[in-house]
Order: structure tokens, then sequence, then C-alpha cells
């Protein structure tokens, strides 16, 4: 019994002992300071980095314990700095996104007092920009490093091979944002890598390997069996060589090669062989042909991206592993050549789960069509469809209803038909519906109500039918609503916005709604950035409701019945706005003069693009456009517009689309317009514009490719110095009083002669809008938008232009339309105008040519429109299939004959040779046929020499050609 109280007691004491010294410990563990001379190291690293941000604040000599520095870790036994954590903001902001970011990079350089640091065991210095400066071998020498993160901080030159010497790093990552970077390193070695034996995590993305990278070794013998994440997308990677079968990495699950051309017909088989796979991308690789089988049967995989390759089916799988396919949760095959195949026959085995696992469906722009399968219903962990830009058509199934963790539906460009199911109410936890530029009919249903989380709603450009369902207004959580472009008819109330409180974008464009509120001081329960509401009925007064709408940056209300004046707030409640459309209604009551020089002493305009076309504005252009500097396209065409071109507005630095067609203002051209080195743009057709065109047009920088001067009253030459005006691609001076020669230096436009190909589109306002033209071709009017940059026109007609057409003329080889009609120019039509094979329009009517129409214009394939009449042009009509199908009137009132005119051409000796007669050609067949007269002297001549010739140089043959003619007359006497 004594000796249990005796055991009790040594325990109670061994219980304090124990309590004290964990007091103690803790009590020293929070007592200890940072090492002086890593103290030290902090502050000389500090010093040599550039901290726009003041990030390092904290390091400094009065504040003692660096271990509570900014980005400082140290170990609570040793006190040594164990861990630095100075990453600059997300890699995925560009570095050039904005100042504020760039300021929270780190720059400068890496003191070497770094390596005074050997208990250093985690060092982050990731998303900064070091400018160039080269990754810092002292690194090396931190043998304790278990976490390396150097990506995306524009280090530059090789990566040091003394990280070799890094024998405890688990984590390397050394990636670059994109391969472009100036500082991108190449490396000529990775030997170094074989010393990081410990190695877990190696992220090398878009360091050019090429010239290092061998497969076998790399693979085999470099990189550790540990490896479990290996990251080499955008390398430069050389082909995978077909030997290669097996690699020693057992433990890795996740593997990155995207972004590499492999240029190889498959994927290779040790790829299929990593049994530990959970993610897999080899997106952007080249790879063509089907998927294999045992890609999609790796029992592990639940991530696999395959998009932007060339593949064209996934190769059936045997019934034994069809198992595995319903493991995938995230599957990316966007960007592929699945052409003619539907989605049943791309994904049969996937729809044959029981119970499938995706999440995550990509097929973007991969060439299928067919019917969205039924089966897609079965699928019920789908949370992401995105099958954007197919040719994808039938209905949308019921069964999608069934998928109750849906959240994104992306079908966007198809082929889609028919109406929305009622079911898609039941999507209580869809985000987003993207249904844009189907053929979906029919009208909205009632169930919309049910879609409770919906946050993004585009249904335009569709042949949607019917009102809108005052359901719409109950989606609270509604930020975007796109229902543009459709068939949509009926009156829209307060109702159908009850309770769009979150409603941030609003698109009803080119529909037949009106508008109609019970009460004049309606507030929607909104605050838009956007709004877009042409062709809507809002008037006749402007919608005062937009008062509170002081958020907008987007405001379009063209041909929406407004004939008002428009109101004094306008510009204190929109001074964010950016791009304005109130054109195609009645303005004529506004002031330009209050409307774009209200308080400009004050404010500075953020207005990009603004259009007031066709609104019977009046009055003179005011001349207060200095607080217009981000106009980067303006709309005035069609209004009664007067006086002089305000000098303000020509010097807008950044104006790229000026429309002034078809106004009254007068005065001389603005050369200060005309020289913008921002102008791409410019239509000042039909107005009394007078003068000549400036000899100082065309200075050093300017970009402009559409210039429309046509019907005014300009006069004078067009000088030599117009044709510095290189970029140009449509030129309209038609319709005035223009004299003088046709300049011979056309030549220079780059466009207009291949020296430079055009892009489809002339993008304006930052690829935010594309430019637009209006052309007269056959006396109408045409549009042209989405391929203006493909337009090249020149239209010198209705001058008083004279002397020859230039033969340089003929190096416009990309010019596509052409008219010199109705002026006095003289000579011939120049004999190589059939090198330019684009020409679709060739008029060069009611002048005073002379000679033939040259053969060589019958190599114009392309030609659907020619016009040569009333000339005194003469001889035949070339023969082609394209000449004898222009009606007769294309060549009167020339002396022109042959085919479709019906003046027949003489024969050589005075007869008539028949429509189609030989020698079809030029007018020169109507004389001699040299050709003919060549070959029958040449003939003559030949003949003559061969019978004459051995009888005058040869004696024996004399005697014999005597005795033969003796022989045939004794026997013809002899008869």
């Amino acid at each position: 019994m004594s000796s249990h109280p005796s055991s009790f007691s040594y325990l109670w004491i061994l219980t304090i002992f124990t309590f004290f010294h964990y007091s103690l410990s803790k009590q020293n563990s929070t007592s200890i300071l940072c090492i002086g001379y890593e103290k030290t190291a902090l502050l000389e690293f500090k010093n040599d980095l550039i901290d726009g941000a003041n990030r390092l604040f904290s390091w400094n000599r009065s504040n003692a314990d660096c271990c509570k520095w900014y980005g400082i870790t140290c170990n609570n036994q040793t006190g040594h700095v164990s861990e630095i954590h100075l990453r600059g903001p997300d890699d995925a902001t560009p570095y050039w996104d904005t100042q504020e970011t760039s300021i929270q990079r780190f720059g400068g350089k890496v003191n070497p007092s770094l390596h005074n640091l050997t208990s250093l065991e985690y060092l982050d210095l990731s998303c900064n920009d070091f400018g160039g400066n080269p990754i810092p071998a002292l690194i090396g020498s931190l043998r304790n490093l278990t976490y390396l993160n150097l990506s995306e901080s524009r280090f530059s030159r090789e990566i040091p091979s003394e990280f070799g010497n890094l024998s405890k790093l688990q984590v390397l990552s050394i990636r670059y944002l994109y391969s472009g970077d100036q500082y991108v390193p190449r490396l000529k070695s990775l030997q170094w890598l074989s010393g990081l034996s410990f190695l877990r995590h190696l992220d090398m993305s878009a360091v050019q390997l090429g010239d290092a990278f061998d497969w076998p070794q790399v693979t085999q013998t470099l990189l550790p069996s540990t490896l479990v994440e290996l990251h080499l997308s955008n390398c430069g990677l050389p082909p995978t060589t077909p030997s290669l079968t097996m690699v020693n990495f057992t433990s890795l699950s996740i593997l990155d090669l995207s972004n590499n051309n492999f240029s190889t017909t498959s994927i290779p088989s040790w790829i299929t062989g990593l049994q530990s796979l959970v993610s897999l991308n080899l997106a952007f690789c080249d790879f063509n042909g089907p998927v294999p089988s045992c890609l999609m049967s790796m029992n592990s995989l639940t991530y696999l991206d395959l998009s932007l390759n060339q593949f064209t089916d996934i190769q059936a799988m045997r019934n034994s592993s069809t198992e595995s396919i319903c493991n995938l949760r995230e599957l990316d095959l966007s960007w592929n050549k699945f052409d003619g195949k539907s989605l049943f026959d791309v994904l049969t085995n996937l729809f044959e789960c029981e119970s499938s696992k995706l999440e995550s469906l990509k097929f973007a722009e991969s060439g299928l069509s067919g019917d969205l399968p039924l089966q897609l219903g079965n699928l019920k962990n789908l949370v992401h469809i995105d099958l954007y830009g197919n040719s994808i058509s039938g209905l949308i199934p019921d069964s999608l209803g069934d998928l109750s963790s849906l959240q994104t539906l992306e079908l966007g460009f198809n082929s889609i038909s028919g109406p929305i199911p009622d079911s898609i109410g039941k999507l209580s936890s869809l985000l987003s519906m993207k249904l844009r530029s189907n053929y979906i009919s029919g009208p909205l249903p009632d169930t919309f109500e049910g879609l409770l989380a919906l946050e993004e709603l585009d249904l335009s450009y569709n042949e949607i039918n019917g009102t809108i369902p005052r359901s719409i207004g109950q989606l609270t959580k509604l930020t975007n609503l796109n229902i543009g472009n459709n068939l949509l008819t009926g009156v829209v109330t307060e109702d159908h916005f009850a309770n769009l409180t979150s409603l941030l974008s609003l698109r009803g464009d080119s529909n037949m709604l009106r508008l109609e509120l019970s009460a004049d001081n309606w507030e929607p329960p909104f605050q838009l950035g956007i709004l877009s509401l042409d062709s809507w009925s809002l008037g006749p007064k402007f919608p005062s409701w937009l008062q509170n709408q002081t958020g907008l940056s987007i405001l379009y209300l063209g041909s929406t019945e407004i004939s008002d004046n428009i109101p004094s707030w306008f510009w204190s409640t929109f001074s964010g706005l950016q791009y304005l459309n109130i054109s195609d209604n009645n303005l004529s009551s506004v002031s330009l003069n209050d409307f774009i020089c209200s308080e400009m002493d004050e404010e500075q305009k953020q207005v990009i693009y603004m259009n007031l076309g066709r609104t019977n504005l009046s009055g003179d252009l005011p001349d207060c456009w200095t607080n217009w500097e981000f106009l980067n396209i303006l709309n005035f065409q069609n209004n009664n517009l007067t006086g002089e071109f305000p000098r303000s507005l020509a010097n807008l630095s950044s104006l790229q689309s000026l429309h002034m067609n078809n106004n009254k203002l007068s005065g001389e051209l603005p050369v200060e317009l005309l020289n913008s080195k921002s102008l791409q743009i410019a239509d000042l057709s039909e107005n009394n514009f007078i003068g000549g065109i400036p000899k100082s047009i065309g200075g050093e920088g300017t970009i402009l490719k559409v210039l429309s001067l046509r019907s005014n009253k300009l006069n004078g030459k067009i000088p030599d110095e117009f044709c510095r005006l290189d970029s140009i691609q449509i030129v309209d001076l038609a319709g005035n009083n223009l004299s003088g020669r046709i300049p011979n230096c056309f030549n220079n436009f780059s466009v207009m002669t291949g020296k430079v190909d055009p892009g489809q589109m002339v993008d304006l306002a930052s690829y935010e809008f594309m430019g637009s033209a209006w052309l007269v071709m056959r006396g109408r009017v045409n549009g042209y938008g989405s391929i203006l940059g493909l337009v090249t026109f020149m239209d010198l007609s209705s001058n008083d232009l004279n002397g020859v057409i230039p033969s340089e003329i003929t190096q416009l080889v990309e010019l596509r339309f052409l008219n010199f009609s109705h002026n006095r120019l003289t000579g011939r039509i120049p004999e190589k105008i059939g090198d330019m094979k684009l020409l679709e329009i060739f008029d060069v009517s009611r002048n005073q040519l002379v000679g033939s129409i040259p053969l060589s214009m019958s190599k114009l394939s392309f030609l659907n429109l020619l016009n040569v009449s009333y000339n005194n042009l003469t001889g035949r009509i070339p023969s082609s299939t394209q000449f004898q199908s222009f009606e007769e009137s294309s060549f009167v009132g020339n002396g022109l004959c042959g085919a479709p005119v019906s003046l027949r051409c003489e024969r050589q000796g005075g007869g008539r040779a028949g429509d189609d007669g030989e020698g079809g050609g030029s007018d020169e067949s109507d004389g001699p046929d040299w050709g003919l007269v060549t070959s029958v002297v040449v003939g003559f001549v030949v003949g003559f020499w061969v019978l004459v010739g051995p009888l005058v140089g040869s004696k024996l043959w004399r005697t014999k050609y005597y005795e033969f003619l003796y022989d045939i007359w004794c026997k013809f006497c002899g008869s």
C-alpha cells in the first residue's frame, strides 16, 4: 500500500516538471528574436529591390524582430529565417494591365546577401518584374530549400545549373506567362535536374527547352520517380520518340504538355501507360486522327483536355473498359475536327454510363452536327456544357431539365431550332444560359421564374416570337439579359422588370416592342451599365426614367420614335458614358451647341462612339471639341448641318471614323483631318465643300483607308501628293469638278497593289466596332461592314479629268471596282488591263477613248459589270464567255463590232464575218492577216528551194530531171 502513494507522488512531480518545461520552452520561443546577421542580410536584400507600393515598410532597423516583418517566417525553435513570401499580384493579371498592378510588383535585382539565409526552406518571388536581370546563381547555395517559386517574374538568361545543388527541393516553379516575353530563357542543358532527387512538383512552362530536351534521357534519367506534377506547357518540345514506351513516372498524377507542336498522328503510348494520372492536358499539340481508346480507359483519369488539336473521332472502347470513362469529371475536346459526327457518335460509351461523374463537357467549335442526344439528360452530375460554334441542329431535348446541378449552358452559334422547352425552368442551379445565333422559334416559356440562380441569359439572334413573359421579372440575380434581334412583339411594362434588382446589362435591339409605363415617375429597380433598346417604341418623349441610371457606359436608343429635345440633365447624369447611339430619331429641336459644348470647360467627355445620324439636326456644327479627346467614332450622316468644318474636330487625336455625308457643310476641306495619324475612315460626301484637294494631304503617319469626297464642289487637279495615302483602299472622288490628268503614281497604294495584305475587318475603338462605308455601285448605295477590309474601290467619275489613263493603274491587281466614266479621258485603254484579275466593275463610259478593247480583258473572269459605251473605240469585241454575256448597252456609241453588238465585223476582202467568225480578237483582224501572209510566204520560199535548189546546184539532178520530163513527153505523144 505504501508503494502506491509513492508512485502517485512521482507521477505528480513528473507532471509538474513537464508543465514547467513546456511553459519555459514556450516563453523562450515567443521571446526568440531573428538572428542579427540574417536581419542585416534582409535589409541588404531590400535595398536592391524596387518597391513602388512600399510593401516592405516594416523592413527597417527600428523594427527589431525581422521575424515579424512582412512576408517573413522564422523557425520557432532556432529563430532562423525559414520562409520568404514576396509573391506579386495574381499571375492571371498581365504585366501591362494597369499601372496600379505594376506598382504592386517588386523590381530591381536579388542581392547576393540572400545566400546568408542558410536555413531558408521556402522562397517565393513569383509574379514580380525583375526586368530581365538574371536568375541569381546564389540561390543554388540555399541547400535547405524545399520550395522555390520564381514564376512569371521576368528573370532572363539561362536557369543556373547550380540549382542542381538543391537536393532537398520538392517544388520548383519557374514558368513564364507566355513564350513571347523577351526575357524567356532558352536552356542548353537539363543535366542539373538529376540532382533534384526529391522533386515532386516541376513547372517550367514557356521556358524554351527544345534545344536541350531529349525524351529518353529526361524521362528515364534526369527526372525522379517521385515526381507528382510535371508542367511543360509551351516549351517548344520536340516530337516524342516513337521508341519511348516506358517512363520512370510511377507517381505522376498531373501532366501538362499543352501548346507544344508534336506534329504526330496520335498520342504516344507512354502517356497512356501512366496509370496514376489524374489530370492530363494535351491541348494545342497538333495531334490528329482518333483519340485512342486506351486513353479514355485510364481508371484514375478525371481531368482530360484535348482541345485545339485535330482529332476526328474517339476509338470505340471494349466492353471491359467502358466503366473507366464514367470516372471522368472534366472533358474538353473543343476546337477539333469531328466533322459530320454527332455528339452521341463521339461519346457513345459515355452515354452508356449508369452513373457518370462528368461535370464539364466542352466541344466548342469542333465540327459537330446532328441533334442533341436525349441521353444528355442522363449525365446527372453535369455542371458545365459548352457546345458553342458547331452545326448542331434539331430541338433542345426536354431531358436537359433533369440536370439539376447544371450551372452553365452554352449552345450559341449552332443550328438549333424549335422552342425552348418548359423543362428548362427546372434548372434551379443554372447561372448562365447562352443560346445566341440559332434558329430557336416560338414564344419564351413561362417557366423562367424557376431559374432562381440565373445571372446571364443570352437569347439574341434567333427567331423567338410572341411577348416577353412577366416571369423574367422575377429573376432577382439576373445581371445580363440579351433578347436582341428576335421577332418579339407586344407591350413591356414595369412588371417585366419588377425584381430585376441585380440587372447591369439590358439588350433588346431589333424587336417590335413598346414600353408602356403606368406613371411618368417610374424608377427602375436596377442600375444599368449597358442599355440597348434600338427599334423599341419609347417616344415621343425622351425617356425620363433614364435620369436615375447614372452608371451607364453604353446607351443605344436608335429608331425609338423619339421626337423631343435632349434633356438638360443628359451629360450630368451620364458623365461616364462611352458609347451613344440615338440615330434615326427626330431631334430637330436640339441645339448642337448646347449638346456638344455644355460645361466643356469643366468636364472631359468620356465618349468613344457617338451616332446622331438621320436625326434632322440642323445649324452649324459647333467648334468646341477640344474636350472630346477619347472620341474614336463620330456619325452625323444624313442631317442638315451647315457651316465650315470645325478645326477642333479636325484636330482630335483619337478620331478613327468620321461620317459626315449628306449634310450641307461648306468651306474648304479640313487638311488637319486628312493628315490625321489616327483617322481610318473619312466620309465627307454629298456636302458643299469647295476648293481643291490640298497638296499637303497624306502627311507622314497617315493611315487613311477610306476617303469619300463624292458629290461636293471640289475643283482643280488631283495632286501627286494624293499618292502618299499609301494605306488607302477606297477612294471616291466622283461628282466634283476635278480637272487635269489622273496621277500616274496610284501604284503607290500598297493594299490595291497587293504589297500589303488587308484584314477582313477595319477594327475601330480598340476592336469594339468594325468600320463601315457606303459605296455607290451601279447607281445603288451598298453598305459594307464585316468585309470592309477586303473592299478595294476607286471612283473618279463625273469630273472633268483629261489625258490618258496611266498604265500604272494596271498594277492595282487587288482593285475590285474601277470607275472613270463621264470625264474627257483620251488615248487607249491600257493593254495590260487584264492583269487586274480581281476587277468586278470596270466603267470608262462617256469619255473620248480610242483604239480597240485590249484582248487581255477577256481574262477578267470576275468581271460582272463592264461599260465602255460612248467613246471612240473601234475593232472587234474580244471573244470570251464573259464579254458575250454583257448587254449591247455596255458597248454602244463606239465603232465596235462582233457579239454582243449587232454590227458584224468585215472579213478580209470585203465580206462580213459572223458575230463569232474566225480571227476574233481585236480590231487588227479587220485588216490584213499578217500571220497568214507570213505563213504563205515562208511556205512558198521553203517549197521553192526544196524543189529548185537541187536542180541549180547539181548537174546530175538536172540530167535526171530532164530525162524524166522527156520520158513523160514521149509517152504522151505516143498515146
